[in-house]
């Protein structure tokens, strides 16, 4: 069952990006069904206001949209549905259930909408006839979570899907586990993972291993870290430092700036050992001066210009910011001597805006991020039909629909009853979704194939693709 599903999903969105566009395509097949024949249940509580409770959460900053075409990397297409049977019986009438957790109300409503929109694309593409979304507003907040997590039990529902963020997990969970019911939340902080909770929202833990272990196979031994002195920033350097352990590359220099202070010099000079270089050039500068010979002159008259003697003590420098903030420290490195020609510029996927290739310090840069092979068609798609451009994040919303959607039609073909149990979540050959190949790990992790990619003027190429298959799990 788990290889003929991994293989489905890889099958079906190989072609999901001829069908821009072409929605009646999908009558073809007799296996998909659409969304009009699928309920979506709002429910009383869908809508209702809940009273808004601020809460810190421990997300990854949103990446901003990039407005200018990113190019796709070419892959190796399989055919669609290959291992799927096309004729359907049916014999049991119980219908699946799965709840929908999202903000839509409150000051994230707009990100939840987004999120609703990408997932009624999803029923649209693989739902069954028997497959029904009920979808429970959180309000953005633990409160909301919980009580629409209350209704959901009563609804006996066989997976949750949601919520948004770490704080609404954490306040669902007990609920789902004193239910059985396994929860894939679009949370990507880890300390809210296991015993049935899997976080699918991509993680900087995985996105820094990516791109450090790209970079030690391009021969980079050492490494300095300048991160923002908040969550992200030090979950980001406890990653590395565990990474490092027993590695092929060490951590040379470590330093932290207040994302918030918009004066970053002495931060920067400091990373930088900016005045300790400046100093060594100025005493070497002396000596030469002081020997006066026609060699010494040669070498005077080479360091016409130079504020530093030699380059930094590291051959790469992570700086995992996004937008304007990348923007204030990339110069200010530069300026400062961290030569972009002389190292290596490393980031995270808050870099994925082709915009920030206008920054002359960050072209040729490398960071890790979801492959954008299908994600280019569906955001034409999603636009053409909600006149928008979707927050990067709605793929999330997607996948898992898609993949709660497969797993229960898969059972409906096999007249079985459906099965959201741990093994088949976890299936070790992963699944095929709009940010390429993932899987689920026991933990509650999940595992994600990244693509190393290279910012240039205004676009973004691909460095080494994504992986389209997973190595197998040791045991």
């Amino acid at each position: 069952m788990s290889s003929t599903l991994a293989t489905f999903l890889s099958g079906y969105l190989a072609v999901l990006g001829r069908r821009v566009g072409a929605l009646s395509v999908v009558v073809v097949f007799t296996l998909l069904v659409s969304a009009c024949q699928t309920t979506m249940k709002t429910g009383p509580d869908a809508t209702a206001e809940k009273p808004e409770v601020k809460e810190t959460v421990a997300e990854v900053e949103p990446v901003e949209e990039p407005l200018a075409p990113i190019e796709p990397e070419v892959i190796e297409e399989s055919s669609p549905f290959a291992d799927i049977e096309t004729e359907t019986v049916i014999i049991s009438e119980r219908r699946t259930k799965v709840g929908f957790l999202l903000p839509l109300s409150g000051r994230h409503k707009a990100v939840g909408q987004a999120l609703l929109n990408a997932a009624q694309l999803a029923l649209f593409d693989v739902s069954g006839e028997k497959f029904d979304l009920i979808v429970r507003d959180t309000a953005g907040t633990p409160t909301g979570a919980r009580g629409a997590m209350e209704s959901l039990v009563t609804e006996k529902v066989d997976l949750v899907i949601g919520p948004l963020f770490a704080t609404s997990v954490s306040a669902v969970t007990p609920l789902a586990r004193s239910s059985g019911i396994n929860v894939l939340s679009f949370s990507n902080d880890q300390a809210v993972a296991g015993d049935g909770v899997y976080v699918l929202g991509l993680t900087p833990e995985e996105q820094i291993r990516r791109v450090v272990d790209y970079s030690a196979s391009q021969g980079i031994r050492k490494i300095a870290v300048f991160a923002p002195d908040n969550v992200y920033g030090r979950r980001i350097v406890s990653a590395l430092q565990i990474q490092s352990y027993g590695s092929n590359f060490e951590i040379s220099r470590l330093g932290f700036f207040n994302p918030k202070d918009p004066d970053l010099t002495d931060e920067v000079k400091a990373i930088a050992n900016y005045n300790q270089r400046h100093q060594a050039l100025l005493s070497h500068k002396a000596n030469l001066k002081a020997k006066g010979d026609t060699a010494s002159k040669r070498a005077l008259r080479r360091l016409k210009g130079r504020d530093t003697l030699n380059p930094p003590d590291y051959q790469a420098i992570i700086v995992p910011a996004g937008g304007k903030q990348l923007l204030t420290v990339a110069p200010l490195l530069n300026y400062f001597d961290v030569d972009p020609g002389q190292v290596k510029y490393l980031g995270t996927a808050l870099w994925n805006n082709p915009k920030l290739g206008r920054e002359p310090a960050l072209v040729g840069s490398w960071y890790a991020a979801p492959s954008q092979a299908h994600w280019d068609s569906f955001k034409s798609r999603y636009r053409v039909l909600y006149g928008k451009v979707p927050p990067r994040i709605v793929s999330l919303a997607y996948d898992t629909v898609a993949l709660a959607a497969v797993i229960a039609r898969q059972a409906e073909s096999q007249s079985t009853a459906v099965n959201y149990s741990q093994a088949v979540l976890t299936n070790p050959q992963g699944f095929s979704g709009l940010d390429g190949v993932f899987r689920l790990h026991v933990d509650g992790r999940s595992e994600r194939g990244l693509a190393i990619l290279t910012l240039e003027r205004d676009l973004i190429n691909v460095v080494e693709p994504a992986p389209s298959t997973f190595t197998p799990l040791v045991n």
